[in-house]
């Protein structure tokens, strides 16, 4: 063997794969520095770190029931007393909660704005039931009243026409005077803080009127009719606010999105009409039609507010600025 094939030294096989290739040390790096790579790339594998640390990983079983867990959640994955306690009751009182805000709230708002200039239609009507009930007391009076707001039956249509207006407010026939006062400035005035001076006034004299001339068809039908009247009842006086107070309730629950105010107003004086037989009642069905007319058409509920863009991301520059 020449000494061109000898092997070569220890050290000097070292070096040679030095300068070929990377060292046995950076081949194989140790195990803090493999840890330092997988926590740069994201990879860390914490299941082996925490027995390190005394720590276990917990389990969902473990996370419900352990000492640690959040009590609110675990009620509300569970169905706990939090989803118990709203129950049909607590929905319902909050339904009926929400539906008075949106009828008192803007009537509440108009009369600390405006005052009495809010409700100057509420403010006449209220005056005109004091007076004609005032004036009903007398004998002359009376006949003043009748002349200038008395239907009945018996009354020529053009009469009827003319006398409408001023008939929501002469005295009605069952009805006290504290009566159709109070409903007069409440209704109304709630009614006109919503709907509008000339909303309420229109809607007022539509119903009335539609009341009015289906008391008059209802007593041409016979007596074996459902919706017969007695005879005695063409003699009655068809007056009073209560077919306008019909119709504001109806058009005022359909405007604030009320249907509690306005399906219950609508069952209240069927009911009404059921189980009484007096032509009052039973020409309030024809004021319940036109209401709902009204309603569906010149009481619209107004638009929903448009939902608030978010808020645009502000930088750490403009933050501190």
């Amino acid at each position: 063997m020449t000494r061109s094939w000898r092997p070569l030294p220890r050290r000097e096989r070292g070096l040679s794969r030095r300068g070929q290739g990377l060292p046995r040390r950076e081949q194989g790096l140790p195990r803090r520095r493999q840890g330092l790579s997988r926590q740069g790339q994201g990879l860390v594998d914490t299941k082996r770190r925490l027995p390190r640390a005394g720590l276990r990983p917990l389990s969902p079983e473990r996370g419900r029931s352990g000492p640690g867990r959040c009590p609110a959640d675990g009620d509300r994955a569970a169905g706990g007393p939090r989803e118990s306690a709203t129950g049909l009751p607590t929905r319902i009182g909050r339904a009926l909660l929400a539906q008075w805000h949106r009828v008192a709230g803007p009537t509440w708002t108009a009369l600390c704005r405006r005052r009495l200039a809010a409700v100057p239609l509420t403010a006449v009507s209220t005056l005109l039931v004091i007076v004609f009930h005032a004036l009903a007391l007398t004998d002359a009076g009376e006949r003043l009243v009748w002349s200038l707001g008395g239907v009945r039956a018996d009354v020529p249509v053009r009469l009827v026409l003319l006398r409408l207006p001023l008939s929501l407010f002469a005295p009605a026939p069952g009805l006290p005077w504290w009566g159709a006062l109070l409903q007069v400035a409440v209704i109304f005035g709630v009614a006109e803080c919503v709907l509008g001076t000339l909303r309420t006034l229109t809607v007022s004299l539509v119903v009335t009127a539609a009341a009015t001339f289906f008391a008059r068809f209802l007593l041409t039908l016979g007596p074996g009719h459902v919706l017969a009247v007695p005879p005695a009842e063409a003699a009655l006086a068809d007056t009073g606010p209560s077919a306008a107070v019909l119709g504001l309730l109806i058009c005022t629950g359909w405007a604030c999105r009320a249907p509690v105010l306005s399906m219950g107003t609508v069952v209240t004086f069927s009911l009404e009409c059921v189980l009484t037989t007096t032509l009052s009642s039973r020409a309030h069905l024809g004021g319940i039609a036109a209401a709902l007319l009204c309603a569906a058409v010149a009481c619209r509920p107004p638009a929903r507010a448009a939902a608030l863009s978010p808020a645009p991301v502000t930088t750490g520059q403009d933050a501190v600025r």
